[in-house]
Parts: C-alpha cells; structure tokens; sequence
C-alpha cells in the first residue's frame, strides 16, 4: 500500500511465494468460507467481480487493507485481548508455530524468509512454559550417577 492507493506485485523472491501447511481446522473454516462465498456469487450472477481473491467483498471485489484492519481492531475492541495489529499476528504465528514443536527451520519455511537468521532475530520468541520445557529436557540428557560396576570375577 502506497498513501491509500494498493498495489500488487510480485513477491520479492522466488521463494516467498510457496505452499504451506495448515491445520484441519483453518481448512475447515475456509472450505465453509468459500460455500459463502460460492453463494454469494450465485445471487451476484454477471455482476460478480472474479478477482481470484480468497477474501472479498460480498460482490467479489477487493476489500482494501484499511477495511480489513478497521475490521479487525472492531473485532478486537470486543475481547478482553490486548492490542495487536494485523502485523502482529506474523510474530504470533511465528511463536506458535515454534511453541507447537516447529524448530527455528520450520519457522522459517512458513514464513517465507530467505534466511534463517531474519527468522531467529526477528520473529521467534519462546514461550515462558516451552523455555521450562525445554530446560527441563536438556538436563534429563545429563547423567545423574554412574552405572553399578560389573563385577567380572564373580562365578557363574
């Protein structure tokens, strides 16, 4: 977005235009998504805007970002969840799909980003209980005693 005027361009790198995964109930939540969305179409007929988008208007057309932001901190206003942005939501992905067991390579793919060290220092922070996992799993690594000496003159 430029001022108030949008644009489309080609992603900055071969890379960042990618497939990835998600789970069954986002899947779930967009195959309903585009029933409504098929119906919409239905009852628009010929004057159905075909922009290809996922998220539109009820006429096919664009929604541009500002609508969607507004939208979103009007949602937000009626939680008891603290501010955040649209932005921001990157970084919550980014920790909960390293919180979920991603390493930092995961991370990384999903978010597109040409090198691991963006991804490291910009985006993944550890949640306070996987940091405590995570410590609690290092040290189990650390032998506690020494196994019992064999005696080898003993008789059979």
């Amino acid at each position: 977005m430029d001022g108030w005027d949008t644009y489309e361009s080609e992603p900055k790198t071969d890379g960042s235009a990618n497939t990835i995964a998600l789970d069954s109930m986002t899947i779930s939540e967009l195959r309903d998504h585009k029933a409504r969305q098929e119906k919409e179409r239905a009852q628009w007929g010929t004057a159905w805007k075909d922009t290809g988008k996922v998220f539109t208007k009820e006429d096919g057309s664009w929604l541009h970002p500002e609508t969607v932001s507004e939208t979103f901190r009007r949602i937000l206003a009626t939680t008891d969840l603290p501010p955040i942005t649209l932005r921001d939501l990157r970084h919550v992905a980014a920790t909960l799909t390293h919180g979920g067991g991603g390493d930092t390579h995961a991370v990384k793919e999903t978010l597109r980003h040409s090198t691991i060290t963006l991804t490291s220092d910009t985006y993944t922070s550890l949640l306070p209980e996987l940091d405590r996992e995570i410590a609690e799993k290092a040290a189990k690594l650390i032998p506690r005693s020494r196994p019992a000496a064999t005696d080898s003159s003993a008789s059979v």
